[in-house]
């Protein structure tokens, strides 16, 4: 079986990358070409791409180059998402226990939600996560938790004007259904997905801000239908936004500032 089809300059660009990383001060353009045995003038058109996009920087007197602040952008990202799930694991673990159903705590992707902690309920009737499985933001209560720092411009830039896919006869298929119904899960604090999705399955989800107050991620519940009822989502859900609101606060949420977009 063959392997992958790689792009040299991608491929390059790491090797600067890495190269870098392992130097105590920085390389010149002929010390890089000579390390990733290409000629200088490669080297330099590398090099000005990746300081382009803020990933290297190079030194006004010596010329010579190191990491940028780009990198950390990139890894904040990663390591934000580890905390998250550090931090979320007691609480998932809790709310499974208390009230009898599998507990998620999701990140965005994209157009998608993605599990990176979960924890399932005990017994037979239950509803199991799959950790590293995309789901539609618009149709999952952990992926409209996401979306609830989005304005309507930025729900048409991320999904388009296109109707959303149905999934069930009670998907949400269009920007302004998902909307309204963002509104109302701002006004209540929580998301709620009515077998959008799934057929036969609910969900509760909260949302999780980092110390930016930007919302990072989404904690809540997956349950069947015939458990989670209407009425028992409302009794669940402040339980479900104390946990998202305790993990926030471990992650360096100031609670009463001002929400900024993503």
């Amino acid at each position: 079986m063959a392997g992958p089809t790689l792009i040299n300059s991608l491929a390059r660009g790491v090797q600067i990358l890495r190269l870098l990383a392992a130097q105590t001060g920085s390389l010149g353009v002929t010390e890089i070409a000579e390390r990733l045995s290409v000629d200088p003038s490669t080297a330099y058109r590398l090099l000005s791409t990746l300081e382009a996009h803020g990933f290297v920087v190079q030194d006004e007197e010596s010329k010579k180059y190191g990491l940028g602040y780009g990198i950390l952008e990139v890894t904040s990202g990663l390591l934000r998402r580890l905390s998250v799930v550090e931090v979320s694991q007691p609480h998932l673990y809790t709310v499974a226990t208390k009230l009898g159903e599998s507990a998620h705590v999701a990140v965005r992707y994209r157009q998608f939600a993605v599990s990176v902690g979960s924890e399932s309920a005990a017994g037979v009737l239950r509803v199991e996560t799959v950790l590293g499985n995309p789901e539609p933001l618009y149709c999952t209560a952990i992926g409209k938790a996401l979306l609830l720092d989005f304005t309507r411009e930025q729900l048409v830039e991320l999904f388009g004007e296109e109707k959303f896919e149905r999934h069930t006869p009670h998907t949400l298929t269009t920007i302004d259904e998902l909307e309204s119904d963002l509104a109302r899960a701002r006004r209540l604090g929580y998301a709620f997905d009515d077998e959008e999705l799934h057929p036969g399955v609910r969900c509760i989800a909260a949302p999780v801000h980092d110390y930016t107050n930007r919302i990072v991620a989404a904690f809540g519940i997956s349950s069947p239908a015939i458990r989670l009822t209407r009425d028992r989502a409302q009794e669940l859900a402040p339980e479900i936004c104390r946990h998202a609101q305790a993990i926030s606060a471990r992650l360096g949420f100031a609670e009463g500032r001002t929400v900024t977009g993503p």
